[in-house]
């Protein structure tokens, strides 16, 4: 509704007038050559003229203060949003899956509007949208992952007020493998590495790492000047939740590595093209087809380990600790994941099961 400005004839200040009986304040200030303008209502207060006055000269302050702290303008489209938030980041797999998620399935759906004007409904149709393109619900939930963080950076610039995710879950299929007899089943996959690759050490040692419970992408991007040798460490730079880590070096994979051992660049390099190493599909089957159990994979791998240590009595704390979480559950608020004593605790596990002591 447009404001009639004639029944504002008292002013207050440069920018600031007030109607006949001082309840309703309108103010009108440009600010990089944007006009705001809009009504200050207290007529439902309890206060005299003289302190309507003060809190409305006292409330238009504050709304300049924020239009010229605020960076973004109001006209801002999501894609336009999303590239300047982009640009922020670092550039890790993550962030370039979830950058390429945003360009396939939200953009076409979300981008085109004005930040200020996003609903929650306008997210669901994105999310519609997947869902009508088969995308599985763990695909789907990348949304919020790239979404979640921009919108609390637009909530910090002042450009919005309220989340438009709030509200809004994608509910995930249970997926979890129970492993029974995990201390056996990890005795049964060191004797089939052992078998597979006893006299190459390279693979050798990339099985090691997944024996410790290491992702495939921190292997993967291991780099020789991560690994010290000398103090029984390597640092993981590439990781899930973008945190390094330093982790415990087992003196089995020690021996292995020192087999080819360099001082810079990837740890693991492609035997046929002498570049860094991506796909260690064929190299996994080759155990899965020894073990015969179509569940075995890297990450399946990380179940079996972690189920052996709770076997073994492990604290949830390290057990977290030993795959790289950094938030198992609320103890996070008031410990410090430690995941070098956490690795070195899981390597003597696993060294203990494969090894036990003689009588």
């Amino acid at each position: 509704m447009a404001i009639d400005r004639k029944e504002f004839m008292n002013k207050i200040k440069t920018s600031l007038w007030a109607n006949s009986d001082y309840t309703i304040f309108y103010y009108n200030f440009r600010i990089n050559n944007k006009r705001y303008e809009a009504l200050l209502n207290y007529s439902e207060t309890a206060w005299g003229k003289k302190d309507r006055i003060k809190v409305a000269e006292r409330d238009l302050l504050d709304i300049q203060k924020s239009k010229k702290e605020s960076l973004l303008d109001d006209n801002i489209t999501l894609d336009a949003f999303m590239s300047e938030h982009f640009k922020h980041l670092l550039i890790t797999k993550y962030t370039t899956i979830r950058k390429s998620h945003y360009n396939r399935y939200v953009s076409p759906i979300c981008g085109k509007k004005k930040v200020v004007d996003l609903r929650q409904l306008h997210i669901k149709e994105s999310i519609k949208y997947q869902e009508e393109q088969g995308l599985a619900p763990r695909t789907i939930k990348q949304t919020i992952e790239v979404l979640s963080p921009a919108f609390k950076s637009a909530i910090a610039n002042r450009l919005i007020i309220f989340n438009p995710l709030d509200g809004i879950k994608i509910k995930l299929p249970k997926t979890k493998k129970i492993v029974v007899s995990a201390s056996e089943k990890l005795k049964k996959i060191y004797k089939a590495i052992n078998e597979e690759f006893h006299d190459d050490p390279f693979y050798y040692a990339l099985f090691l790492f997944a024996l410790q419970g290491r992702r495939r992408g921190e292997i993967l991007s291991l780099r020789w000047e991560d690994v010290s040798f000398e103090n029984n460490y390597y640092v993981l730079r590439n990781t899930k939740n973008n945190e390094e880590q330093k982790i415990f070096l087992p003196e089995i994979t020690k021996e292995k590595l020192s087999f080819f051992r360099r001082d810079e660049g990837w740890v693991f390099l492609s035997r046929l093209t002498g570049n860094h190493l991506v796909d260690i599909r064929k190299i996994t089957d080759r155990l899965k087809r020894r073990l015969n159990d179509k569940s075995f994979g890297i990450h399946y791998l990380r179940n079996v380990i972690v189920s052996a240590m709770a076997e073994q009595g492990f604290d949830s704390i390290h057990l977290s600790g030993a795959l790289g979480h950094n938030n198992p559950n609320t103890i996070t608020k008031y410990l410090t994941m430690n995941y070098l004593k956490s690795s070195e605790m899981a390597s003597e596990t696993i060294n203990g099961i494969l090894n036990p002591p003689s009588l």
